[in-house]
């Protein structure tokens, strides 16, 4: 080349160093303020992690983090600093360590060992990071100052080091402060400040999920401004219990394992996986080689309580939650058509399976916010975990799932009945005279006291009173006469058997020392009337009419003095229960404007009794209106049966009468005229807080109607014990050969096949047309407190046998055209929506008055 000296094939070099507003960059990349906190706290349990690989463990391993507070950083003042008591590094360590793009030798035991997520964190929260770090032995320490600001104007990486005088009571260790908030206008400016509007105590909480199993098992304390973060725990049923299904037996309520599903041959320089032939590596031709275990360590299981959003897996790597309550990984379905399907929940919007695993040789992304989920070990421990194929039951290839998530999904995927069957906490409504769940508040309380480790509450002995107390339908009081030890009941005023009187009061005549029972309006001794001479007015407690004090009724609404109102709000919750599935809590809706409007609280009670106004007339619904919202229920009223009206749709009704009052404006805005409606609004309410309900998708119809035919195949065996050998010679022999393949496909061998015709446990494994046929040949099995609560044999009601048997008729015919329609409703691909509406109501009627 003209003006140059260079000769043909001279060797030269680049300085391919990069500019230091590449540094500057990398802090760019998005990170949320708490995971830049967690990149710093890894670098400490890293270096004990060292300590403990080298022989020499830390005695009391100890992170210390002092955070700023918000009216420090609003000024510019504070600090960030992170202290540990680890081993320390010496100087060619420590300028390693703080290099961007620097590597540790050792990819898998460790969380990161600074490099690249240590620029990026320390930049984020700061320009200025000052490292320091000291040996135990050592006189001095060494500390870096990274400026970035100054880097910048110098264009170089240069950073000076010095060795310093440890600080007090530092006697080994790594400590990094970071100061010099970035300026209003950068892309970081209010990193820090939304890391301090945080509070102290919901950072300890998180970090304590995020280090729960180090914090548990390694004695490490993680301490924020002096004080320690606590181990998260999760909170779940001992692994004592279980539940029982028909084809699978008993399930217990958690599964722990520790498997290795794998080896690896790995560079133990660069990490690159090695073909066993091979003796150095083919990226970095290192002959150190290390063998990796895919180990799957943890367990599934489920938690006590139900919840929209507090359930799901934490997976771990190395000690940090690199996933907190992951749920896709597990309750959604890829199949080899790209098409996604949600497995859990899909016929309630609550889920309970959670878990805690560690799977610390699948590699994670550079800034460890999840796994890198194409990789095949990612891929092998979620085969392991959750199975290949959907966790729904009639899913292909679900035939061949022993996965523990997917056994699990088999036993408890919904809460159908309170008690022992599904492992629910509730209560015998003597309303419906079946289980009910305990109310959300109720929930809350118990878990409080998990947290505060009470004893009985921590672990779930007293939790598991709950169940208990679903399955036991309440018996009358009794009391004991105490003359002739007759067992009474504790309404009886007088012993049948001796006349000894129970509930006693004395006669109001002073002169006569009679004991009379509480209802006696006369005296039978000395003739005196019980009812006492009232002189003044008295106001009538149902409808407040003041009565002149003759009358023994009211002149307005005739009802005896006394008398409660049975529509004042006190006597009502009396006799009602709070249903958290109607209630509303923390909900916005979205108003046509694009804005949302918040609305009030609203507690939703079922009643036990009929609501009845001053006209006799029975309402669907009571509301008392205040700073919250209280309705209540009358579920037993014609508009839920003859019009279709749902509760939902009376509690969305008055939200949106709330919300038409409350935002009036719009009624009155032109570009909104006609728009804003009430109607609309009750659909934007049922939308926003029941929208998985009411939307009647084939799936979640097709997922109840398993659900039911599950619990009645559950059931079959016990109430057709002696017809059982009848019935399967009854069967076609479609209906033999599917119960035979179901069997099969559940693992069962084929002798344990025929053993389950000989015990008529075969009748758990009909398919759901068969279940149909069997109930209208054998009805009066299913009633009467067999699978169903209805009464249906009638026998001593008095009526001829002709009324009886027309009543039957009538109940059997409703019955088997609901379970014909259930049952054919499965068999459609892609149902019409009407076909899907007309399932739905099928299901919700064969549901109700479960025995």
């Amino acid at each position: 080349m003209p003006g140059t000296d260079h000769q043909l094939g001279q060797f030269d070099s680049f300085n391919l160093t990069p500019d230091p507003q590449v540094l500057v960059a990398l802090t760019r990349t998005p990170l949320q303020p708490l995971d830049a906190l967690c990149e710093l706290i890894d670098n400490s349990l890293d270096s004990f992690h060292a300590a403990d690989i080298a022989g020499r463990p830390i005695a009391s391993p100890t992170v210390l983090v002092e955070l700023p507070r918000s009216s420090e950083v609003a000024r510019g003042a504070g600090r960030v600093l992170i202290r540990d008591n680890g081993p320390g590094l010496d100087k060619d360590a420590a300028e390693r360590s703080i290099r961007a793009g620097y590597t540790s030798n050792n990819p898998f035991d460790t969380l990161g060992l600074f490099g690249m997520g240590f620029n990026i964190a320390t930049g984020k929260i700061g320009r200025i990071t000052e490292f320091t770090t000291a040996q135990r032995g050592d006189d001095q320490a060494i500390r870096v100052r990274i400026d970035l600001d100054h880097l910048v104007r110098t264009g170089d990486y240069l950073v000076p080091f010095e060795f310093v005088q440890k600080p007090e009571g530092f006697e080994q260790g790594t400590e990094i402060e970071i100061r010099s908030w970035w300026p209003d206008g950068d892309t970081n400016a209010g990193f820090v400040a939304r890391l301090s509007k945080y509070s102290l105590n919901m950072i300890r909480r998180e970090l304590g999920r995020r280090y729960a199993t180090v914090l548990r098992g390694k004695n490490v304390r993680i301490l924020v401004n002096g004080e320690p973060c606590p181990a998260y725990e999760h909170c779940v049923w001992s692994d004592t219990r279980f539940v029982e299904r028909q084809g699978w037996g008993k399930i217990p309520a958690v599964f722990r394992f520790d498997e290795v599903i794998g080896n690896q041959k790995r560079c133990a320089k660069c990490g690159a996986v090695m073909t066993d032939i091979e003796t150095s590596c083919p990226r970095c031709e290192s002959s150190r080689i290390r063998t990796v275990e895919q180990r799957v360590r943890g367990w599934v299981g489920i938690q006590r309580f139900d919840d929209a959003t507090e359930y799901g897996v934490d997976l771990v790597r190395n000690g940090r939650a690199i996933r907190v309550a992951e749920k896709s990984a597990f309750f959604e379905w890829v199949d080899e058509l790209r098409k996604s399907t949600k497995d859990y929940p899909i016929d309630q919007p609550y889920g309970r399976i959670v878990g805690e695993v560690e799977l610390n040789h699948v590699p994670v992304d550079f800034m460890k916010q999840d796994f890198q989920r194409s990789s095949p070990e990612w891929l092998a421990a979620m085969s392991y975990l959750r199975g290949d194929s959907s966790l729904q039951p009639n899913q292909p290839g679900a035939e061949t799932n022993a996965s523990p998530v997917f056994k699990l999904y088999q036993g408890y995927r919904r809460v159908r009945r309170p008690g022992f069957q599904d492992m629910y906490m509730g209560y015998w409504s003597v309303e419906s005279d079946s289980p009910k769940r305990i109310s959300r508040d109720e929930e809350k309380a118990l878990l409080e006291r998990f947290r505060n480790r009470d004893m009985g509450y921590y672990d779930d002995s007293e939790w598991w009173k709950h169940v208990e107390k679903a399955e036991q339908r309440p018996l009358p009081s009794m009391t004991i006469c105490a003359t002739c030890q007759n067992q009474c009941l504790e309404s009886d005023e007088v012993c049948v058997v001796c006349g000894n009187v129970l509930l006693p009061k004395p006669c109001i005549n002073p002169d006569c020392s009679q004991v009379l029972p509480l209802s006696a309006t006369t005296c039978d001794a000395c003739g005196l009337d019980q009812e006492p001479v009232v002189v003044d007015p008295w106001r009538c407690g149902v409808c407040g009419t003041t009565n002149d004090p003759e009358l023994s009724t009211c002149k307005t609404c005739n009802k005896p003095r006394g008398a409660e109102n049975p529509l004042d709000r006190d006597v009502l919750m009396a006799n009602a229960h709070k249903d958290d599935e109607l209630s509303i809590v923390d909900c916005s809706v979205g108003l046509i404007s694009g804005e949302k409007a918040p609305l009030p609280s609203i507690d939703v009670y079922v009643t036990d009794a009929r609501l009845i106004n001053m006209q006799g007339e029975a309402l669907p619904a009571l509301v008392f209106r205040g700073e919250s919202i209280s309705i209540f229920l009358d579920l037993e009223h014609a508009i839920y049966r003859s019009t279709g009206t749902s509760p939902e749709n009376i509690v969305a009704s008055e939200a949106a009468a709330y919300l038409y009052a409350a935002n009036q404006s719009l009624a009155g805005a032109h570009k909104f005229a006609g728009q804003f409606s009430q109607a609309d609004l009750e659909w934007r309410v049922l939308l926003e807080r029941w929208g998985a309900r009411i939307e009647d998708s084939p799936e979640s119809v097709k997922a109840e109607a398993l659900g039911f035919f599950d619990a009645l195949r559950e059931s079959m065996p016990a109430l057709l014990a002696d017809v059982a050998e009848d019935i399967a010679t009854e069967l076609a022999e479609s209906e033999r050969g599917e119960w035979i393949d179901r069997a099969l496909a559940r693992g069962l061998e084929l002798n344990a096949v025929a053993e389950l015709q000989s015990s008529g446990k075969y009748l758990g494994h009909v398919a759901e047309s068969t279940c149909a046929g069997i109930f209208s040949a054998y009805p009066e099995r299913f009633f009467d407190g067999g699978f169903w609560s209805k009464a249906y044999s009638l026998e001593g009601s008095g009526l001829p046998m002709k009324n009886i048997e027309h009543a039957q008729h009538i109940i059997v015919g409703q019955y088997s055209n609901c379970l014909a329609d259930a049952a054919l409703y499965l068999t459609y691909i892609e149902p019409h929506p009407i076909l899907t509406s007309r399932a739905r109501s099928a299901i919700r009627f064969l549901t109700m008055g479960r025995a």
